[in-house]
C-alpha cells in the first residue's frame, strides 16, 4: 500500500499542537506496516519554509529536518501531465488537485490530510490522520501520552 501524507501532517510531526499525535501515529502506523510513504517534490519547499516562517525550528533547523524526511518518504515527481489534470479537473485549491494527480499516476492509496474537504473531487481517497490510524493501526499497537516536564 502507498500512502501519500499531506504537507499539514508532515508539519505535525515538529509540531507541539493538538495534530501532533494523530498525525504522528499515522505516519509511524504506515512505516510500521511497511506501507510506502511518500510526499511530492512541490511540498518539498513549503515544508522546509512552513517549519521556519511557524518558527517550530530556525531555516537551518528545518533544512536539516528535511534530510531526515528525505530519508523516510519517498519523494513522488510531478510531470506537466498532471498539471494539466490539476488544471482541467481540478475544482479546489491547485496545489491540492497537483499532489492529487500526482498521487493518482504514482498509484497512490490514500492521502492524509488535516483537510479532507480540499480532496473532497480528488481521485485519490483522503483520511484524516486518525481515521488512517484507527483503520490500520495494527492490535498489538498501543500508544500512550506523556507529558514532558516544561523548559
Amino acid at each position: 500500500m502507498n500512502v501519500l501524507f499531506d504537507t499539514n501532517v508532515i508539519i505535525d510531526l515538529w509540531d507541539s499542537s493538538e495534530d501532533f499525535e494523530s498525525s504522528f501515529q499515522a505516519v509511524d502506523i504506515a512505516l510500521h506496516r511497511g506501507f510506502g510513504a511518500c510526499i511530492t517534490t512541490p511540498m518539498a519547499p513549503s515544508i522546509v519554509y512552513l517549519l521556519s516562517a511557524r518558527k517550530i525550528m530556525s531555516k537551518r533547523e528545518a533544512h536539516a529536518a528535511f534530510g531526515k524526511i528525505m530519508d523516510m518518504f519517498e519523494l513522488l515527481d510531478v510531470t506537466a501531465t498532471d498539471c494539466r489534470l490539476a488544471h482541467e479537473k481540478g475544482k479546489g485549491d491547485f496545489e491540492d488537485d497537483l499532489i492529487a494527480w500526482a498521487a493518482y499516476r504514482h498509484g497512490v492509496d490514500f492521502i492524509v490530510t488535516r483537510n479532507k474537504r480540499d480532496f473532497a473531487k480528488s481521485p485519490v481517497p483522503a483520511l484524516a490522520p486518525q481515521e488512517f490510524a484507527d483503520i490500520y493501526r495494527p492490535h498489538d499497537l498501543e500508544y500512550e501520552t506523556i507529558d514532558w516536564p516544561e523548559t
